[in-house]
């Protein structure tokens, strides 16, 4: 485990899922993992999480909710990003480190929520695993799918989950780092988003105009 050593004690991977890819799109769901890099070599890593739902004030694009599956209807009802703005910026803090699979888009959309939110930018530097790996010269797709299946991971299911795709980014990292190994996603990582508020059933007539938040 000569490589552990290089990386830095604390790295913090992130993943979002949004409305679409605009400028004027928003952060649907967001995920980040505190990893301490020194409790790999002891087989059991010391991890800690958050995983949150928004509601992004505007409807999805059909694609993007394809992608994360979650209805205009169910996101329309979670609180706004700005509830817990300030909770996110300080945990993404928490390391030197911010790591993504297509850092760009991920950390694009988290600067700008911080932005609306009148909080500093992030300063931790960004590692992008799609990057490194291109960079490296690995031939074919390098999407997070496909750079997954070359080293053995994947995704449970058909769906992108925000807190899943963290995950996926730090097994990517640890194997671009020397760590070949597999590590298998905590039971505690499997569920939905901490924050999550049942939507009311459906109303079959005209949705009645969104609460004054965010």
């Amino acid at each position: 485990m000569a490589a552990a050593q290089a990386l830095p004690e604390q790295v913090v991977f992130v993943d979002v899922e949004t409305t679409g890819l605009g400028a004027a799109d928003r952060i649907v769901t967001l995920a980040a993992i505190h990893l301490d890099t020194a409790s790999l070599s002891a087989g059991a890593p010391v991890l800690d999480h958050i995983h949150l739902a928004f509601d992004p004030r505007r409807d999805c694009h059909p694609s993007a909710a394809a992608v994360h599956g979650y209805s205009d209807w169910d996101l329309r009802h979670q609180e706004p990003f700005s509830a817990h703005a300030a909770a996110i910026h300080a945990f993404l803090h928490r390391a030197p480190l911010v790591v993504a699979h297509n850092a760009a888009f991920d950390l694009r959309f988290v600067a700008q929520e911080f932005g609306q939110c009148r909080l500093t930018p992030l300063a931790s530097r960004a590692f992008c695993t799609m990057q490194t790996y291109r960079d490296r010269g690995h031939p074919g797709s390098s999407s997070l799918d496909a750079v997954c299946a070359k080293i053995g991971a994947r995704r449970a299911g058909a769906r992108h989950g925000a807190l899943e795709d963290a995950w996926l980014a730090l097994r990517v990292f640890l194997w671009l780092h020397g760590h070949k190994g597999g590590l298998p996603m905590p039971e505690t990582f499997r569920g939905g988003p901490t924050n999550w508020i049942a939507p009311p059933p459906m109303p079959e007539g005209p949705w009645p105009k969104r609460a004054r938040k965010g």
